[in-house]
């Protein structure tokens, strides 16, 4: 593994070209140090090798079982048992773009042997999804996980097992102005219920705090916290049932466990650590660099989302009014060590909204774009600025992502590259 190249400069310059077999400059507003040198520091991110031990193997597939459905329809779902309870053959729904299992306080009663008043007694807690503004409201009770394959002759077999606290709610709100102070409780809801609340739904996403869910830390992620694969114990640190912690989703399937083999063609990107992260598999999302119209790329934050068929965009350079059509040129994870072309244009022919990309079959349903890229921040509360592209579930159409949740790494395939 190398780390991302760092170039220092001599002079005040107004760019830098970290471009490898790539002729565009990356402008950078450079400003002079305090003590009056003109020295500094520019990293160039590019991509960079992951290696896996070879004698690392433990790994397993999950099938989806709704393959139809996603990557263009909807989210993926996988066979899975809860607090005991089967959840059905129709799965449970896994989103990327949040962390953590959430359940009606009816669903987990009637459904999934839950008890109410043991459920009470455990932390209050709140979820925040800050592209739909809904929050949930309920307790982080302790549960037992079992995710499903099937056998040949059709039988289920357990595959993985975890243990984490989810997320059982028993209020409901439609919140746009939620910010992270006002806790379990919408100040001024659109919307809102409450009482034997019914949905069920699985956030295996990283990165999340930055959105509001300051409680969808690691230790709520079913994929971080597994301590069986195929009947085998992998808890403890010297346990022969070596594993290197992340996983992979595909189109079809969620890869748990991460091998020298399967990682084979994947290019990675260092992640930053969350501000204040006390958790050593707690990273910040992913970078890129987004372009509007042709205009000067700006860096930002990237999320691959399962759980939604638009793409979701918000920059200072989203033109106002919003035109008919315009073009979202994605840099992942920058300039100078990008994947292919990868061109968002959104359309918009009266009400009708739609998308066309540059890779075959990533084009989302449409394009949601915002000038003021006002987002819930992380720990600390309030409301900040910052560039941020979700792409929609079509992605997975021409790519594989991968978190590497021990060294802090996300990774993307281009399927035709592969």
């Amino acid at each position: 593994m190398h780390t991302p190249e760092t170039r220092t400069l001599s002079t005040l310059v107004e760019s830098i070209d970290c471009a490898r077999n790539d002729d565009i400059n990356l402008t950078f507003d450079l400003k002079p140090r305090a003590d009056g040198g003109g020295i500094a520091n520019i990293d160039c991110q590019s991509w960079i090798e992951l290696s896996i031990p070879d004698d690392v193997r433990t790994t397993v597939e999950i099938p989806f079982v709704t393959p139809n459905q996603f990557p263009d329809n909807g989210p993926p779902s996988v066979l899975m048992t809860i607090n005991g309870r089967y959840a059905g053959d129709l799965g449970v729904q896994m989103d990327t773009g949040s962390t953590g299992i959430t359940i009606g306080k009816g669903t987990w009663v009637e459904w999934f042997n839950g008890n109410w008043s043991e459920a009470v007694k455990y932390e209050r807690g709140w979820k925040f999804l800050s592209s739909s503004k809904k929050l949930y409201s309920g307790h982080w009770v302790p549960t037992t996980l079992i995710f499903h394959g099937r056998a040949a002759n059709g039988t289920r077999t357990d595959l993985i097992k975890s243990v984490v606290p989810v997320l059982v709610f028993d209020t409901y709100y439609i919140c746009p102005k939620f910010t992270n102070d006002q806790g379990s409780v919408c100040i001024a809801p659109t919307d809102q219920k409450t009482g034997n609340i019914t949905g069920l739904y699985m956030g295996v996403g990283f990165g999340r705090e930055q959105d509001g869910m300051v409680m969808c830390t690691p230790d709520k992620n079913p994929l971080l916290n597994v301590y069986e694969v195929n009947g085998q114990n992998v808890a403890g640190q010297n346990n022969p049932n070596k594993y290197h912690l992340g996983y992979i989703v595909r189109s079809n399937s969620l890869v748990w466990g991460l091998t020298q083999t399967n990682i084979n063609g994947f290019r990675w990107m260092s992640l930053q650590k969350q501000p204040n992260a006390t958790d050593y598999r707690d990273w910040a999302m992913a970078t890129l660099q987004v372009s509007i119209n042709n205009g000067k790329f700006r860096s930002g934050s990237i999320l691959a989302d399962t759980g939604v068929t638009q793409m979701y965009l918000s920059s200072p350079d989203v033109p106002i009014p919003i035109p008919p059509s315009y073009k979202i040129n994605l840099k992942i994870p920058d300039i100078q060590g990008s994947l292919g072309g990868y061109i968002v244009t959104a359309k918009r022919v009266g009400k009708n909204a739609t998308a066309e990309s540059s890779v075959p079959g990533t084009a989302p349903a449409y394009v949601g774009a915002t000038n003021t890229a006002g987002i819930v921040s992380g720990p600390g509360g309030g409301v900040y600025e910052r560039v941020y592209v979700n792409t929609g579930s079509r992605f997975w159409n021409g790519f594989e992502a991968a978190f590497d949740a021990s060294g802090g790494h996300w990774g993307v395939l281009e399927k035709t590259a592969s």
